[in-house]
């Protein structure tokens, strides 16, 4: 993915072109399968990003940097729902002007391009995914819509940023990993995060929701490196707690690093849960060591599921186009891009911020073009932004290749303070 980012090369497979930014311009085509056309845009009063053709759009990840290897996949797969909808005619008749931004995983680099976005590239609203928040202001500040990837307190709390999968609530946690866990036989877990607001809050959630499960927590760890590193260390502490299962809240490339490390001590598992392992390519660079590890995507259904239409319309389109749909960023890519349409539609035909702000918090039945486990509310609930999302869909890495579960593990949502069920 990293070379279709950085070779700018066409793909062509219609006759629909977006323009895409990495830092200067190129153009790639991108092909959809339902050439319906929608009603012609009208002429509306002045708003930012807007005019009477065009609505500007900006994606903002860390398509290079230490963290970059989480969000493979995840420019392409917004790029592909919204060059979907362009071939239908756009959103009341407007084509959707994407640009890509790189944060490179720097907080000053978001700062940067965030501002480049709205003051200079006159962005309408933005989808993203990163382990940075230093652009949330930004955006707070001049209400622009926001919808991306559910790991920042901003998914939790700013009125016009919205989680793709639900609400970002560190005060709460689900009981579903470790409800997996414990079914997966684990005895004694240890719960491994990099020090990031979005793996600080998942780790602290895991932990307090091992308890309700029976589970004792062997080690915690909490500041391991962002990307790749010599986890030799890591994997000594894990090996000398006792514990027998994993659960890793790191990059990707920091999983297979501490995973091939375990194995390298001669550590065996009941199970290994790296965050966002849903990928073969990422399976193939250790497969001895991830056989029988536990993969998920970012909160949507893998692809590998049988009789969604939405999903196998993502999975179909993203072949077509050449893209890997299997990548961990590609599904999130594509229900947030799905999600900012839905709030385009929402805002009428004379769109405006606080037009896509106001009715899309309405909204109680997201369903992320049917790629989400189950339905998810916006209205306000546990947090001003609604509740986090209670269900995950998993799968086991078996003789190299991802089988999913049945259907999804769904567990109760607990406050983390006092491990209480709120719901």
């Amino acid at each position: 993915m990293a070379a279709q980012n950085k070779g700018r090369r066409s793909v062509l497979v219609s006759t629909l072109s977006i323009g895409i930014v990495v830092g200067a311009s190129a153009s790639l085509s991108w092909g959809a399968p339902t050439p319906a056309v929608s009603a012609k845009p009208v002429v509306c009063p002045a708003s930012p990003g807007v005019d009477n053709t065009s609505i500007n759009v900006g994606v903002i990840t860390a398509t290079s940097g230490p963290s970059s290897s989480s969000f493979t996949g995840f420019v392409e797969g917004a790029r592909l729902r919204f060059a979907q909808e362009n071939a239908k005619g756009g959103v009341y008749g407007r084509k959707l002007n994407v640009t890509v931004y790189d944060d490179q995983g720097s907080g000053a680099q978001q700062s940067s391009v965030a501002t480049k976005a709205i003051q200079q590239d006159n962005q309408f609203g933005v989808v993203e995914a990163s382990t940075i928040d230093t652009m949330m202001p930004v955006f707070k500040a001049s209400n622009v819509p926001v919808v991306g990837l559910t790991n920042l307190p901003a998914h939790g709390t700013d009125r016009n940023v919205f989680g793709a999968t639900g609400a970002f609530a560190p005060l709460y946690t689900t009981t579903t990993t470790a409800h997996k866990l414990a079914t997966s036989g684990s005895v004694a877990v240890a719960v491994v995060n990099h020090n990031s607001p979005g793996a600080q809050a998942a780790g602290a959630g895991i932990v307090a929701a091992l308890p309700l499960e029976n589970l004792p927590l062997a080690l915690r760890i909490s500041d391991a490196p962002i990307g790749a590193y010599d986890a030799t260390s890591t994997a000594l502490r894990i090996k000398q707690s006792g514990a027998d299962s994993v659960d890793a809240i790191l990059t990707l490339d920091g999983s297979v690093s501490l995973i091939t490390a375990l194995a390298q001590q001669g550590v065996k598992l009941k199970a290994f849960m790296p965050a966002g392992l849903s990928d073969p390519l990422v399976v193939a660079k250790a497969p001895a060591a991830l056989e029988g590890a536990i993969g998920a995507t970012f909160g949507t259904v893998p692809a590998g599921v049988a009789g969604r239409p939405g999903l196998r319309t993502f999975v179909n389109g993203m072949k077509v186009a050449g893209a890997n749909p299997y990548a961990v960023g590609s599904p999130i890519g594509f229900v947030s891009a799905d999600t900012f349409i839905k709030g385009l539609q929402l805002a009428g035909k004379c769109p405006t911020r606080e037009g896509f702000v106001s009715n899309l918090r309405k909204q109680t039945k997201i369903t992320g073009a049917g790629m989400l486990p189950e339905p998810i509310s916006y209205a306000p609930g546990l947090t001003p932004n609604g509740n986090p999302a209670r269900c995950g869909w998993y799968m086991t890495v078996k003789n190299g290749v991802f089988v999913p579960d049945a259907q999804a593990t769904c567990g109760k949502l607990v406050e983390v303070a006092t491990g209480k069920i709120v719901g």
